[in-house]
């Protein structure tokens, strides 16, 4: 999930077990190579996304594990939610994988991400057996930290990662840190469908738009 910093989550508890929790969290949290992270926010970076794309990747991919963002505030899914299980289903589709874990929890309101990303895909046909929910983690650490949880107890071994480009770079080095191999997509490089034949204008007189 992108860009919610470590020291938003502890203004979420009460100040006297603040210090008590930030050392824990320190602790528990990936390596000293990765500390920067932990507090750093999301910025479009070119560079940074090609180097990601050049690392190396497993030959396939035995699941999706599609991280979360907030939804809109009534819980309907956002803009960047859509994204992401659109990216979802077309990996499915295209037999990348064969299933999906969607990643999230109640991190910048008070809807599950991963429960509102389940929601839009049984929406779209896609089969709830073939979906897994995390639906603890409030940052991206503990995105990669739960998810690992979760494959090893399906006997995953391989993941295609999903989110948006600028959040897919330090998301791989959390992928890393906990051993597990990805690959990437960018929700943004998946095409949008195209829209029903039924919405769309017809030429001038009804004419077809296809030559003979």
């Amino acid at each position: 999930m992108p860009a919610l910093s470590l020291i938003h989550w502890l203004r979420r508890v009460p100040a006297c077990v603040q210090p008590v929790l930030l050392v824990a969290a320190l602790l528990g949290a990936p390596g000293c190579a990765a500390w920067h992270d932990l507090f750093q926010r999301d910025r479009e970076n070119p560079a940074a996304l090609a180097e990601a794309l050049h690392e190396p990747t497993p030959p396939r991919t035995d699941v999706a594990v599609v991280l979360g963002c907030p939804s809109e505030d009534d819980g309907r899914p956002s803009l960047c939610l859509q994204c992401r299980v659109r990216a979802a289903q077309h990996a499915l589709s295209q037999g990348r994988v064969q299933a999906l874990i969607v990643s999230g929890g109640a991190a910048h309101n008070r809807h599950v991400e991963a429960e509102v990303m389940a929601g839009l895909l049984g929406r779209g046909g896609i089969d709830q057996g073939r979906i897994l929910l995390e639906g603890q983690s409030l940052t991206t650490w503990q995105n990669l930290r739960f998810v690992q949880r979760l494959m090893r107890q399906h006997g995953y071994q391989t993941a295609l990662l999903i989110s948006a480009r600028d959040h897919l770079p330090r998301a791989r080095r959390f992928a890393a840190y906990y051993g597990i191999p990805v690959a990437l997509m960018a929700c943004e490089d998946v095409p949008a469908p195209a829209p029903p034949l039924s919405s769309q204008k017809s030429p001038p007189g009804g004419a077809s738009a296809t030559s003979g």
